[in-house]
């Protein structure tokens, strides 16, 4: 198993790390090109030749301890997908780690907005993206990557900063006070 930044094992511990990555490889709606499932691999790989100092907080952070989780390989719909990686986030949070998810496709979100929207009253998310995915249901379903910030918007407040694009229908769901 890749860790992050490649870190010396003694702070990659699962029970003493502050920090916990969740890789969750999934590309099960995706519609045009495939291959976001392989971005949480990718990024763990690349992140070993990053530097560890961090500029602006003067501070070595994987110090604090950096455990990479096991991927969520649930591939079966998306909707089991959301429901492992909502149980998953939760355990982690419950455990009061500060949690990293990396993925795959936009719909690798839903479930841990999810599970901090039950922990978090104030939670808020902030999208930087092209498209507005506000669909409330695409392809069948409504866990799609079209439809994760619609399912965002059931559970906080979103911003949006970038959209470009979207579909007439997402307009209605969309707030004009709140995209950027």
């Amino acid at each position: 198993m890749v860790h992050f930044g490649d870190i010396p094992q003694e702070f990659c511990n699962k029970e003493k790390s502050r920090i916990v990555i969740l890789p969750i490889p999934y590309d099960g709606t995706s519609t045009w090109v495939k291959g976001s499932d392989k971005g949480p691999e990718a990024l763990l790989e690349a992140s070993a030749n990053m530097e560890l100092y961090d500029i602006e907080t003067d501070t070595e952070v994987y110090l604090q301890g950096i455990y990479t989780a096991l991927a969520i390989k649930e591939d079966k719909s998306p909707e089991a997908m959301v429901a492992a990686s909502e149980k998953e986030a939760t355990k982690y949070l419950e455990q009061g780690k500060f949690l990293v998810t990396i993925g795959g496709e936009h719909s690798v979100s839903i479930g841990p907005i999810s599970a901090y929207a039950k922990k978090y009253a104030n939670l808020s998310v902030l999208q930087i993206d092209a498209h507005a995915d506000l669909r409330d249901s695409y392809e069948g379903s409504k866990n799609n990557h079209a439809c994760v910030m619609a399912r965002a918007q059931d559970l906080c407040p979103i911003v949006q900063v970038g959209i470009r694009s979207m579909d007439v229908d997402e307009k209605k769901r969309l707030d004009l006070n709140r995209v950027f």
